[in-house]
């Protein structure tokens, strides 16, 4: 439900602005309806003329009564009447309304405390004392759960000390209601709280309802002034012109590697210089080495350092990555010198997600996209014990978030200093080295066939090619060659992919990771084996591989799914727009329907 009425006292007519072309509830309206997250969105309204625009462009529009005091007002009489669980309430001058945010609000009706919230709405971190003074944006506090004590327009807490450590959050304008506590608002006389303040949540919390706030990174221009809507059209323009795939992609390279058997032992000398007074250095090492002594002692701890081992049974998590880096603040009263990551593809993800989390605030999931990190990590380093995946020189980090599963795709991803040892590698189960192996392989496969390709990822992708056909279809060098070459071939792959994209095998095996759990070379594997449609004559060499080392992909993971689990898998798998782009060209949703994902999904 969009509330929208026509005279706003601060700027009368500011939903019919125009706004790149098209009015401001329209463009609200459309960023509501973009998302899919509802049966249906209505604009409620007071004014004939919102009621025809947006019954004008396509859109639904209910009438109101004039004399409303607030948006909630206004959508209660709109669903007294209608069968309906949840109602969200979508502020009609937030025409950048995001699916994050809404997900957020949605997300929170199915926590363990669901039971005891009436409504649910979002709240941002502000440090600008211009916008904590401005009586226009509306200031919450809350207590240990999140739950809402106080709204207002003036600053919350009110700073008498200084120099006390405190944060300040702004309410966003997005609320989830249970439909029973809404109709009690509507009931409910106005008090005097939200009378003085004209602030409407303040009536349930006058009334002792629970307001259960979630913490969002997501930025838009609410649109309450003349200047609002200037700032508007600016940032409208501004999400025109970007794109994933940007014809000249400014992107970070790693700016420090070494490379050699036995090179790990320089780690102590290469964390040196950026050690600082009691901050000590967090190792995150692969549980596998638990046991392994003689590693271990070669990991010299210092001071404070602290070694944590953590297990890469099951996929990394936003979840995981937000405990870690709770457990370390908790423990430690300053910023860690930095994250040394030590393991395969999961550590070293999870390494590059904890050191942006330490200057970057909420939840990992915030960040999964591109480019939304806005803080430069600390400094953090990755120690490879695997090789394949790439995530030793990328600019993402791949984690399972609470909706999705996706990458957190920035400039400050990429390690500031990478280690490749071959001798590391040396133990590696040979299902596991072949599954990472296919990985690079399939990287390199998914860029050089892609939309997105140009020369540099051309030179990188053809290298790493060819030595993968070295390593698993010659077999002519030593073991101990092959763990060198299987090392370059990883990182040549991931400099492939840089500057271009993975296609159709990444898309649908984080569709299997997200449902099923599974592991992601392994994932890749099982959907790139079903792949000929799209990359034949490379299909038919990985099953030449395949058989060549007597490997068994795992088949009918797919055959007993629900419905809902496949629904899913296919929402995930097709909303990685890039890699479709890259994979089918433009006109991809024209090929990849959810039809034909389905069908491909029943294959294995």
């Amino acid at each position: 439900m969009i509330p929208a009425r026509y005279g706003a006292s601060r700027f009368p007519g500011k939903l019919m602005q125009d706004l790149g072309g098209k009015s401001v509830i329209v463009r609200t309206y459309e960023a509501a309806k973009k998302t899919n997250l509802f049966d249906e969105v209505y604009v409620v309204t007071d004014s004939d003329v919102i009621h025809n625009e947006i019954e004008n462009n396509g859109g639904i529009a209910i009438m109101s009564n004039k004399t409303h005091e607030s948006g909630s007002d206004r959508i209660a009489e709109a669903v007294e009447n209608m069968d309906v669980d949840i109602v969200v309430n979508v502020q009609g001058d937030e025409p950048f309304t995001s699916k994050k945010g809404l997900q957020q609000v949605l997300e929170v009706f199915k926590g363990k405390d669901a039971d005891s919230i009436d409504l649910a709405s979002l709240m941002t971190e502000i440090d600008d004392w211009k916008e904590i003074s401005d009586p226009n944006c509306v200031k919450v506090i809350t207590d240990e759960n999140d739950f809402a004590l106080y709204f207002s327009r003036s600053p919350i807490p009110y700073p008498r000390d200084k120099n006390a450590n405190v944060k300040y959050y702004k309410h966003k304008g997005i609320y989830a209601f249970r439909k029973e506590a809404l109709m009690d608002f509507y009931r409910l006389p106005l008090r005097s709280l939200e009378a003085v303040e004209k602030i409407e949540c303040l009536r349930y919390l006058e009334y002792g309802k629970k307001i259960k706030m979630a913490v969002t990174n997501t930025q838009g221009v609410e649109i309450d002034t003349p200047e609002d809507l200037v700032e508007a059209n600016k940032l409208l323009k501004k999400e025109d012109k970007s794109s994933v795939n940007n014809k000249f992609r400014n992107f970070p390279m790693v700016p420090k590697v070494v490379f050699g058997s036995g090179c790990f032992d320089q780690l102590a000398e290469i964390l040196a210089p950026q050690r600082q007074k009691n901050a000590p250095f967090i190792f995150l090492v692969d549980d596998v080495f638990k046991n392994d002594k003689a590693f271990i002692d070669r990991i010299k701890l210092r001071f404070n350092d602290k070694l944590t081992f953590i297990s890469a049974e099951e996929e990394p998590k936003t979840s995981q990555v937000d405990q870690i880096v709770k457990e370390i603040n908790s423990e430690f009263t300053k910023k860690p010198s930095g994250i040394i990551g030590i393991g395969g593809g999961t550590l070293m993800d999870i390494a590059k997600a904890v050191s942006i989390m330490f200057t970057n605030n909420g939840s990992a999931a915030d960040y999964q996209g591109w480019d939304l990190v806005k803080n430069k990590a600390i400094y953090h380093v990755g120690i490879p014990t695997i090789s394949g995946t790439g995530a030793e020189v990328s600019r993402t980090t791949v984690l399972s978030g609470p909706i999705k599963k996706l990458g957190i795709n920035s400039d400050f991803t990429p390690f500031d200093q990478v280690i490749l040892d071959p001798q590391l590698t040396k133990g590696v189960p040979k299902n596991q080295w072949f599954y990472t192996g296919m990985d690079c392989f399939i990287h390199c496969v998914e860029s050089l066939n892609g939309t997105f390709l140009n020369a540099f990822s051309q030179s990188y992708g053809e290298k790493a090619y060819d030595l993968c056909k070295e390593i698993f279809v010659e077999q002519n060098t030593s073991e101990e060659e092959a763990r060198a070459k299987l090392m370059m071939a990883s990182w040549h792959g991931g400099m492939s992919i840089a500057y271009s994209q993975v296609g159709v095998a990444h898309a649908m095996s984080y569709g299997l990771s997200y449902v099923l759990g599974t592991k992601h070379g392994i994932g890749n594997c099982i959907v790139f084996n079903q792949l000929e449609e799209f990359y034949h004559k490379d299909v038919v060499l990985f099953k030449e591989m395949v058989e060549m080392h007597k490997i068994d992909i795992p088949k009918g993971v797919c055959a007993n799914l629900t419905d809902s689990q496949l629904d899913k898998m296919i929402d995930i798998a097709l909303s990685l727009v890039p890699l479709w782009e890259n994979a089918l060209g433009e006109n991809w949703e024209a090929i990849m329907t959810r039809e034909k994902l389905k069908e491909l999904y029943l294959k294995m």
